[in-house]
């Protein structure tokens, strides 16, 4: 008898944010050191455009400046 197994990976990147509202990466898995660099770029491009100053009021809209 034969088994096969197959093994999946399983990979989440997990973000939070702080009490000031800055949100930031936790957890970034990778299997490689240039799937990562691929991988903190695009992290850091989602986080930065939630993390600018400028943010849009959903309930009014209008750009209201924090900070």
């Amino acid at each position: 008898m034969l088994d096969k197994y197959i093994k999946i990976n399983e990979k989440q990147i997990i973000c939070g944010q702080t009490s000031s509202g800055v949100w930031y990466c936790k957890e970034l898995p990778s299997n490689t050191t240039a799937e990562l660099r691929v991988m903190i770029g695009e992290v850091n491009d989602i986080l930065n455009s939630y993390n600018t100053d400028d943010k849009v009021d959903k309930n009014q809209k209008k750009i209201v400046k924090t900070g």
